[in-house]
């Protein structure tokens, strides 16, 4: 496996650097049969607790791609629905008729980032329904702003579909089949499994408790964030991938939808996953906390790295730049930027 030992120099420095107090990283390359798991640092910078396997990590926007994603793509197997069918046939109080599951998928529904100031709704029911309610920010298809909105919307048509809570839909769906035993929302597990997230003045410190405001009004199950999971599950996820859709002889995603994945490079985005470049097999996604995947369809490998880089404050940016560098060094390449994105 290419630069293992480059990457493991840098997660190292990237904690003696406060970059965050721990990590959490799994690389495996199924084809060459070769693998390394490791715990690096602690939960917090007091150095009380070392991470271990286990671990719970709230996996913020990870959510999109583990959970929604995988359940939409589901459905498009079945043809249950179609990326052309408008939102609003399966939540009609949605205020635009041409946005379409394509749009939500490829970020460029024309929705804006997120709804300001969550906290002045009183319930899930005032926020929906100002999601509902979003003036777009540019005309839809044209541009690309990647949107909390986009995947609320998401998972509301999941549940529409499933007739059952999105929470309850992924389970079934997607983690049992995949022996994902530690991953759902809302886990009803001690606060000593969970790593902590950000100290705030409003919530204190946060854990085991979803750290996105939006979802947090959402009640903690929503389409763009709450998922919680541990390394060992996601290292299923990810190997299901590469197994072009199956995990232990079942089909989780149809092959032909994993391989529609790369038809599409709007702005270097694809149904639910970033593409690293527009002529690889290659997809990312990061979380707000400081989690992220990548998988590489061409070289069988996958790279599941886990922080909680805002302990105690969102604040610390360091993580970022170091994160992007070590999904560099996984893909022994550099991300080609396409020239039609901007940035908004």
């Amino acid at each position: 496996m290419k630069n293992i030992n480059e990457i493991s120099m840098l997660m190292r420095s990237a904690i003696q650097s406060h970059a965050t107090p721990g990590i959490s990283y799994a690389l495996e390359d199924i084809k060459n049969k070769e693998t390394e798991t490791c715990f690096l640092g602690y939960r917090t910078y007091n150095k009380e607790i070392p991470l271990k396997d286990g671990d719970l990590y709230d996996l913020a926007s990870l959510t999109k791609v583990v959970g929604v994603t995988s359940r939409i793509l589901q459905l498009l197997g079945t043809k249950t629905i179609r990326l052309n069918d408008k939102v609003e046939k399966y939540l009609p109080k949605f205020g635009y008729h041409n946005i379409t599951i394509k749009n939500l998928l490829l970020h460029n529904s024309g929705l804006p980032a997120d709804i300001d100031n969550v906290f002045m709704y009183k319930n899930k029911a005032d926020v929906i329904d100002a999601i509902f309610n979003q003036k777009l920010v540019y005309p839809v298809g044209t541009n690309m702003i990647y949107s909390d909105l986009n995947f609320i919307l998401l998972g509301l048509v999941i549940e529409k579909i499933d007739h059952k809570s999105l929470d309850e839909s992924l389970k079934i769906h997607v983690f049992e089949p995949l022996d994902m035993e530690n991953t759902g929302y809302c886990i009803d597990k001690s606060k000593i499994h969970f790593v902590p997230t950000e100290k705030t003045r409003s919530r204190g410190l946060v854990q085991g408790v979803v750290h996105d405001e939006t979802a947090y009004m959402l009640e903690g199950i929503s389409g763009n964030a709450g998922l919680f999971s541990t390394i060992s599950d996601l290292k299923k996820f990810c190997l299901m991938y590469l197994q072009k859709g199956k995990y232990r002889n079942r089909t989780i995603i149809p092959p032909q939808i994993i391989d529609s994945l790369f038809k599409y490079d709007f702005m270097g985005r694809t149904l639910g996953w970033k593409r690293w470049s527009p002529t690889s097999r290659m997809l990312w996604h990061t979380g707000f906390t400081g989690t992220s995947i990548a998988l590489d369809l061409d070289n069988f490998s996958f790279f599941i790295c886990l922080t909680n880089r805002i302990n105690p404050t969102r604040k610390n940016r360091k993580w970022i730049d170091i994160r992007k560098l070590a999904i560099g060094l996984f893909f022994n390449s550099l991300e080609e930027i396409p020239e039609n994105r901007k940035m908004i």
